[in-house]
C-alpha cells in the first residue's frame, strides 16, 4: 500500500484536490482532522479553535504521532484492497517516521500545496468550503470563528507550523502552487493537472 500524504497550511487546496479525485479516478482519503474533531465532539466540547488547539495538543502529548496512527488504522481497516490512499492532517516529521515504518519509506510520498495567507483566507467563503464544513458541523463552528477573525486564523497556522508542518512541507517530493489571487495566479483547472501528473510519476516509480 501506498500513501500520498498532502501537506499545505489551512485551505491550501490539499483537500479539495484530493477529494476531486476520490470522485474522479476513485481514489480513497483519510483526513487526521476527522479524528480530531471527533476527540473533540467526544469530549462534549464545542469546536472553536481554541478547543480544538487544545484537544489536539493533548492527544498529541500522549503520542506526537497519535492522530496519524488512528488515520492509518482506519485505512488498514477500510482500504486493504486499494494499492494507494491520500492521507491529510500530517504536521510532523514524527508522523512521517511512523508511516515510513508501517509501509515502507519506498511507499511513502509528500506532496506539498502551497498558496499565500490572503488566499487561504479568502476560501473560507468559498461556496463549497460552506457547504463542506456545514455537512461536517464540528468544523463549521471553526470555518465561521475563523472567517470573521483573520487573527483566528492565524492561529490555527501558527499551531500547525509549531507542530513542525514547515519542516515537512520543506521536505516534499512533490509541489503544486495554488495561488490565486497573487502572482503567479493558478486556477483549479491547471493545478489539478499537476497533481494529475505528479500522481503518475509515483504511480510508475
Amino acid at each position: 500500500m501506498k500513501v500520498i500524504v498532502i501537506l499545505g497550511l489551512p485551505l491550501s487546496g490539499k483537500t479539495t484536490h484530493a477529494k476531486t479525485l476520490v470522485k474522479e479516478a476513485n481514489y480513497n482519503l483519510v483526513e487526521t482532522g476527522t479524528f480530531v474533531y471527533q476527540e473533540v465532539e467526544d469530549r462534549g466540547l464545542e469546536a472553536t479553535p481554541e478547543n480544538v488547539v487544545k484537544v489536539a495538543g493533548e492527544c498529541k502529548a500522549k503520542s506526537d504521532s497519535y492522530f496519524t496512527e488512528k488515520a492509518l488504522e482506519y485505512a488498514f481497516a477500510n482500504f486493504n484492497s486499494q494499492s494507494v490512499f491520500f492521507l491529510s492532517g500530517v504536521k510532523a516529521i514524527s508522523e512521517v517516521d511512523y508511516l515510513n515504518e508501517k509501509l515502507g519509506a519506498d511507499n511513502v510520498f509528500l506532496v506539498s500545496f502551497h498558496a499565500s495567507v490572503k488566499t487561504r483566507h479568502s476560501r473560507l467563503l468559498n461556496a463549497d468550503r460552506k457547504a463542506e464544513s456545514k455537512a461536517a458541523g464540528a468544523k463549521r463552528v471553526e470555518d465561521l470563528a475563523m472567517a470573521e477573525d483573520i487573527r483566528r486564523f492565524n492561529l490555527r497556522d501558527t499551531k500547525e507550523l509549531s507542530y513542525g508542518l514547515g519542516k515537512l512541507i520543506g521536505l516534499a517530493d512533490f509541489v503544486v502552487n495554488t495561488e490565486n489571487i497573487r502572482w503567479p495566479h493558478n486556477n483549479f483547472e491547471h493545478t489539478l493537472s499537476d497533481f494529475k501528473e505528479i500522481l503518475s510519476a509515483i504511480a510508475n516509480s
